[in-house]
């Protein structure tokens, strides 16, 4: 709900200096702990922020957290032979067996992405915010070799048959050259927003690229939900950008954004449906759980697939894809 008397106060945006013109108050509701927090949305660039970073931010991310979780799962060597075929082509574009399987049932729509945009399996690519390493695992079961995240949330190094998957700290301490350094629905959680990309500017390799997947307020979902909005994801969500906000902090760090589209999905109905109606992500009668316990009808869900394909078309989905190279001109 929006908060009059909060927007006495004021203040201001921490993107581009200008001043709120409405704030709200969003509620946890992936657990369901329902503890409330106050965002404001800028006046000039439309970025949504939270007010107050919480000090005890960790205690928002528990060990079933979603990321924590690698996901790995060990299969038959010939069933692992026969993904990585489909992954190499999805990425490289390359083999006729793997041409056969990819048009047979699609790989991870992230390693089409990885294709659209040229990225090869020789690159060193950074995944930061990357939990327990479970996209590093399906990078390096494509054949990546220099794939690696990093999470300062998890609890130690994660090691598979020798080699690192994902390191405990973020980019301030990590060192090397990378030619890909990617966010996926990470970078909104990170309070040092211009500091973080200016540091991925010094660590991007000659010709290398930044991209960064993250909620948006420029979209329907924000307009129809606004407090609702499953995108807030209070209080883990720090940054809620604009199109706009997104290009000023990508400039301000010495980026140009290359290009920009939207890759939303059925989460920003559903998940806001249920917020409406007090039911978390992770209640047993959640979507996310199966449409058996769930508020929704399957034609429901075949709608909100329609009209996600829709918005994505037409730049109005919840969730951007922004694909920023340095601008030369230095920050």
């Amino acid at each position: 709900m929006t908060d009059p008397a909060l927007s006495a106060t004021q203040p201001l945006c921490r993107i581009c200096g200008g001043p709120a013109s409405a704030m709200y108050v969003a509620r946890e509701m992936m657990f369901g702990r329902r503890d409330a927090f106050p965002y404001f949305q800028c006046g000039d660039c439309g970025c949504l922020q939270i007010a107050d970073v919480p000090a005890d931010l960790g205690r928002y991310y528990p060990n079933n957290y979603y990321s924590f979780n690698p996901g790995r799962k060990r299969v038959r060597p010939l069933r692992r032979f026969l993904r990585a075929a489909r992954a190499r082509f999805a990425v490289e574009r390359k083999g006729l067996l793997g041409r056969v399987l990819f048009w047979q049932k699609k790989p991870d729509p992230l390693l089409v992405m990885y294709g659209d945009l040229g990225v090869k399996l020789t690159d060193r690519l950074l995944d930061v915010g990357g939990g327990g390493g479970g996209h590093v695992w399906q990078l390096r079961e494509a054949g990546f070799t220099r794939a690696l995240a990093i999470d300062r949330f998890i609890d130690r190094d994660v090691e598979v048959d020798g080699t690192i998957l994902a390191r405990k700290m973020d980019v301030f301490g990590i060192e090397g050259e990378f030619d890909i350094i990617a966010f996926h629905h990470s970078f909104e959680h990170m309070d040092r927003q211009r500091d973080t990309l200016v540091r991925c500017r010094a660590l991007l390799a000659r010709g290398g690229r930044v991209l960064i997947r993250v909620p948006t307020v420029t979209s329907e979902a924000w307009e129809r939900y606004r407090e609702n909005w499953v995108g807030v994801d209070a209080p883990r969500h720090l940054y809620l950008h604009s199109h706009e906000s997104l290009r000023r902090l990508a400039a301000a760090a010495g980026f140009r954004i290359e290009r920009l589209w939207c890759d939303s999905e059925i989460l920003q109905f559903w998940g806001s449906e249920q917020y409406r109606r007090d039911i978390p992500l992770d209640d047993e009668k959640s979507y996310g759980r199966g449409l058996d316990k769930s508020i929704f009808t399957a034609e429901q869900i075949a709608d909100f697939r329609r009209r996600a394909a829709q918005l994505n078309a037409e730049m109005r989905g919840d969730a951007i894809c922004a694909l920023m190279v340095p601008d030369g001109a230095g920050v």
